[in-house]
């Protein structure tokens, strides 16, 4: 192994004779690491001179979030032996820590000899990105270390994956409706409506409706204007009994129907008990 990364070494002198540019050669000095790249390398990876494989990379900025790209590796030198899938390590070193997202985004190709760009990088570098700013500095391939591991790799492209949409919130709770009946013509609550009323409010504080809507509605005895205000204080009623076993008032809202859209339809003057009632309505 050792004796094929000094051959290695060799190669990458070729790369960075055939691959090298003017821009590598005055590379910021003053450069900082800014994170690793690690880059997962497609299977068959035995390079021969101009072949190329897949790439498929995280970087990891310093305190900050990962970014992924895909690209492809190019090997120009003596091949580097290895046939399976692998795994390739980078330095990332910038001018500055203020490295802008997709900022890896570009084409590498080896550095010059005299090329530096930040402590420790040197000719086995390789420069780009979009604004030719960014040295990769190789780390490890396949678990060996050292500088000069990569020595054959002379160029790669880089290309910066969409970053995925944020989850969508959470749907809001479903509409649960709760019917509460009354009397003939009054707007009192009965024991039973007072129980379907605890439940109601039971299920708005343990399921988080924040939302509610009380709708009362009359039979079709008596005119329609005195209907409407007897169903207006059936859902007042049962605002109230709401109120008094702790929900927020704020909260709920309260109309009148009169009998204009009764549960069971009839004629005028039928006193179906299941027209007179309240519906609560609760939402997200």
């Amino acid at each position: 192994m050792r004796k094929q990364f000094r051959t290695m070494i060799i190669g990458a002198a070729l790369g960075a004779a055939v691959l090298g540019y003017a821009g590598a050669a005055s590379a910021d000095s003053s450069g900082v690491k800014v994170g690793t790249l690690t880059c997962d390398v497609a299977s068959g990876w035995g390079f021969v001179f101009g072949s190329s494989r897949d790439l498929h990379c995280t970087f990891v900025p310093n305190n900050m979030t990962a970014e992924h790209y895909t690209g492809t590796i190019s090997k120009f030198g003596v091949d580097i032996g290895y046939t399976d899938g692998g795994v390739m390590v980078w330095a990332v070193f910038a001018p500055s820590s203020d490295v802008r997202a997709g900022a890896l985004d570009g084409d590498y190709v080896g550095a010059t000899a005299n090329a530096t760009v930040g402590v420790g990088v040197g000719a086995n570098a390789l420069i780009g990105g979009g604004d030719k700013s960014i040295a990769l500095q190789p780390l490890s391939v396949e678990g060996n270390t050292g500088l000069n591991v990569a020595a054959g790799i002379g160029a790669i492209s880089l290309h910066a994956e969409a970053s995925a949409p944020p989850p969508p919130p959470p749907p809001p709770p479903p509409v649960k409706t709760f019917i509460v009946f009354f009397d003939f013509n009054q707007s009192t609550l009965s024991d039973k409506a007072m129980d379907v009323i605890g439940e109601a409010v039971h299920s708005a504080k343990a399921n988080g409706f924040v939302k509610v809507m009380v709708t009362g509605h009359t039979d079709t005895v008596g005119s329609d204007e005195y209907n409407q205000a007897l169903s207006l204080r059936r859902a007042d009623s049962v605002k109230d009994e709401m109120v008094r076993e702790g929900m927020d008032g704020s909260s709920i809202a309260v109309d009148g129907k009169s009998f204009h859209d009764p549960l069971v339809p009839t004629g005028p003057g039928v006193r179906e008990p299941q027209n007179r009632r309240a519906v609560i309505d609760m939402g997200g």
